[in-house]
């Protein structure tokens, strides 16, 4: 996934320069090794951290023990905000999808820092708000919405995320398989598998060892808007 300057996130959004360095100084560096969990979902949320490189998988288990994708955190973004929310306990459960490097701030750091700098409690505090916005959107997709539609709602996000344009189309960088986009849009895999091999064969995608190459973004977006025919 590369990299990002930490100082540059939205979290740090009013802040000084200076400021934004005190911040970092007062993180606790983590290298996270490929598959290796960084929280668990349940457990006292303990730690807020930011990802300096990498990328994080975040996971909610069910009822009936299925693991569903709930979202990715790449560099830049934070990842434990439910820290502010006094006796919070983790929604989701972190995994690294690979080698991530974490700046990490342990509740009583935190708290001491948002003393001093009560904006960026407001910034969490957003971040937390869109994440939810977020779910309820894709809520009301699985409710009201065809596969293919979901899909294309799915990849679209994922293009914004982390989409890197080049003169093919759009490239996303998330290395997905076809179960993870069937999570991601409450599919089964076979219905995922069939409904992109159409799209590869109407020139939309492109496959390339796990990422996807949107060849035609307007198609997307237009199948994301009405059920196909």
């Amino acid at each position: 996934m590369g990299s990002m300057d930490p100082a540059r996130s939205r979290i740090f959004d009013g802040l000084t320069e200076r400021e934004r360095r005190q911040w970092l100084e007062a993180a606790r560096p983590r290298d996270v090794r490929r598959n290796e969990v960084v929280a668990t979902q349940g457990e006292p949320a303990r730690e807020f951290a930011l990802v300096e490189s990498g990328l994080l998988k975040l996971l909610q288990l069910t009822p009936d023990g299925r693991e569903l994708i709930v979202r990715f955190v790449r560099p830049g973004e934070p990842f434990g905000g439910v820290v502010v929310l006094d006796a919070a306990a983790y929604p989701v459960t972190a995994l690294a999808v690979e080698p991530t490097r974490l700046l990490a701030w342990p509740g009583e750091v935190l708290r001491a820092l948002l003393d001093r700098f009560p904006g960026v409690r407001l910034n969490i505090t957003r971040e937390i708000a869109a994440h939810m916005t977020d779910a309820l959107t894709r809520v009301r997709e699985l409710a009201t919405e065809r596969v293919s539609q979901r899909l294309a709602h799915t990849l679209l996000r994922l293009m914004r995320q982390a989409g890197t344009p080049g003169r093919d189309g759009v490239l996303i960088a998330h290395p997905l398989t076809r179960q993870e986009l069937a999570d991601l849009t409450g599919s089964t895999l076979y219905t995922v598998s069939r409904t992109l091999s159409q799209w590869q064969q109407q020139g939309i995608l492109e496959s390339r060892r796990r990422q996807l190459l949107v060849r035609a973004p307007k198609r997307l977006e237009a199948l994301s808007r009405a059920p196909e025919a």
